[in-house]
Parts: structure tokens; sequence; C-alpha cells
């Protein structure tokens, strides 16, 4: 068992008496499970299960998929601390240049502890798009750590979508770490629903002049759920771009605090960063929390941030009831509405399917 681990912390610490630098977790298990994934592979991307197994069969290190990336020195945005946790059983996809898709589901059963490291290495000229789900029983509980590290080489595309339904006692950690080249683009899209305490962060490093990341993040938070999350866009290329969104719902009890941090660092001239949080709560007794941090030691950039945070408009509650929905039809109309809006910026029917299903289970259930 882990005493103590520190994890989504801010840069740049603000005031301690608002608790809101870091997140300390007691207890952890240390991960004892195997949850092996399942993996679905279209075009031009190739796996690679762990380092010298299952190799691309290439004769020299140098030139071997495995061998490639060093992504130990990639960061993430949870934070060293979750080194803690040991050696994670280990995928590593390699997408070259072209068109690719690959589907990764993670199946948790009940009573379970499991730690999963995914690596993705995107060659020069690739455009793949990594589908990440995390699936359980409804009523499983167990604790569920995923991170994931990705390298976009110098004109490469990543797309990658994380899709969490784990069952409502399960403790998810999920860490995403990324590094871009020259006029290379990375867009993360995330949809929190299920566990009880989640804890999600990233960290991209825009190294490359012209890079570009993309983050859309959705989470609906309820019946005293934790959302802890800490985003961190690092610029040191010149001209490079990112935009930032959060887009949530809260109501009986959940808690949640985003911490977004754009910086721009010494010789990202030209850089250009947007975040922007949009939270609806849905009852009185929630905590939200939300810190947008932009640094700055570049002259010539741009940085905005901004925060929209409301009840349900009382005329909208009103005209929708007035159509016939009841109060609780109308504000799960709401609420489902802003899940909507990320499914489809995904380009799965599949997945989207899992993401309706589940909703439809959880408003049907009064979770």
């Amino acid at each position: 068992m882990i005493e103590e681990l520190v994890i989504n912390q801010l840069p740049a610490p603000t005031w301690n008496r608002l608790k809101m630098n870091e997140t300390k977790l007691a207890g952890l298990e240390l991960p004892q499970d195997s949850c092996e994934p399942r993996v679905a592979l279209e075009g031009s991307v190739c796996l690679n299960k762990s380092k010298g197994s299952n190799c691309c069969g290439c004769s020299e290190k140098a030139q071997c998929a495995v061998y490639g990336t060093d992504f130990a020195k990639i960061a993430g945005g949870v934070g060293e601390a979750i080194s803690s946790l040991g050696e994670g059983q280990k995928l590593r996809l390699v997408a070259d240049a072209g068109k690719s898709v690959a589907a990764v589901t993670l199946r948790y059963t009940d009573n379970t502890s499991c730690y999963n490291q995914i690596e993705i290495e995107a060659k020069p000229g690739s455009d793949v798009t990594v589908l990440m789900t995390y699936i359980s029983t409804a009523q499983a509980k167990g604790q569920a750590s995923i991170q994931t590290k990705i390298d976009v080489a110098a004109g490469a595309k990543v797309k990658l979508v994380q899709v969490q339904l784990l069952g409502r006692d399960f403790l998810h950690i999920n860490d995403v770490g990324s590094e871009l080249g020259d006029n290379a683009a990375f867009e993360l899209l995330q949809i929190q629903l299920g566990a009880d305490k989640i804890y999600n962060g990233a960290r991209t490093e825009l190294l490359g002049e012209s890079s570009d990341f993309k983050a859309a993040i959705g989470y609906y938070g309820r019946h005293g759920q934790t959302v802890d999350m800490n985003f961190i866009a690092n610029h040191y290329g010149k001209k490079t771009t990112c935009e930032m969104t959060a887009d949530g719902v809260l109501q009986g009890g959940a808690k949640k605090i985003y911490r977004g941090t754009i910086d721009f660092k010494n010789g990202s001239a030209g850089a250009i960063g947007d975040e922007k949080e949009t939270v609806l709560l849905l009852s009185d007794d929630v905590v939200n929390q939300t810190i947008p941090l932009i640094l700055c030691s570049e002259e010539d950039v741009q940085g905005n941030h901004g925060a929209s945070i409301g009840k349900l408009d009382d005329e909208l509650l009103f005209y929708l009831c007035s159509r016939g929905f009841s109060e609780q039809e109308a504000v799960d109309m709401m609420a489902k509405a802003k899940i909507d809006a990320l499914c489809r910026k995904i380009d799965d029917e599949d997945t989207v399917q899992l993401v309706q299903r589940y909703l439809e289970g959880v408003m049907a259930d009064g979770e």
C-alpha cells in the first residue's frame, strides 16, 4: 500500500489556504492484477506489446519501433508520483505514414487493481486515431490506473479519444503526456462518466515550430463523485498553438477541481494559447473549483482564459416543462446535451453508442 501520493500539482503554486495546488492520495493499493487490453488495428499502425517481445522483426535496434522513442522522458499531467505504482502492463502502438485507427479496450472485473501503460509513436506523415475505452459493470469496484504517452513526430497527427465508463465505486487515475515536433498536431478528447474518484491529468510539450494541441474534456459529476483535473500546455516552439476546453455538469454533492495551465516559454514567439471551462451546476450542494493559469517568459505571445459557471436557466426550464417534460427529464436533457456535443467529435459509431447507453442507464437508474 502507498502511504501518500502527491499528484496533479500546479506548475506555479497559488495560496496554500485554497488547497488547490495539488492533490494528496492516501492508502492506494499497489496494482497486483492484470487487465489485458483488447486491441483492434486498421491501416498503417502496428502493435508492440513490450520491449523485446512481439517486435517488428527488424535486425537493428535503432530501426526497431520498440527501441525508437524514449518514452520515459515524456512527463504526464498527473506527475512523476505515478511512478510509485511500479511497472505497468505495457502496450506500444506505432503508426507509419498514412491514415490508421487503433481501438484499445480495457475491461475491468470487480475488486481489481490494475496499472496499464500505453505508448503511442506517430512517425512523420502519420495520421492516427486511437480510441481508448475503460469499462466495467455498473456495480464493480476497484482501482484503474492508466498512463498514456505520445510522441508525435514532425508533420504527424494524433487524435486520442478516451472514454471512461467504470463502475460507481472505482478509483480512476488517468495520466497523459505528449511531445510534439515541427508542424505536429495532437488532439485529445476525453469523456469521464463513471468511477467514484477521478484523477485526470495531461501535459503537452509543444517543442516544434507551428505544432498544435487541442484538448476537449467532458465530465458528469454526481452523487458525491470527485473529479480532479490538471492540464498543462508548455509552449517552446515558435508559432505554436493550443486550445483547451472543459465542459461539465455537477450535481448531487459532486466535487470538481480544474487546473489549466498555459506556459509560454522563452523562444515561443508568435504562440497562441486559449483555455475555457463551462460548468453547469444542477444542485446547491456541489463544490466547483477552477484555476486558469497563464505563465509567460516570452513577449510576443497571446494567451486567453475564461470560465462560465452557472445554473440551469429558469426560463429554459419553464419552457421545457411547458412542452411536456418533467423537471427531472429537462435536467437530464441538458446534462446529456453536454456529453452529446463531445460525442459528435468521435469518429466511431460504436464508441458513441457505448457512451449513449451508459448515459441512458445512469439517468434511468437515477444515479
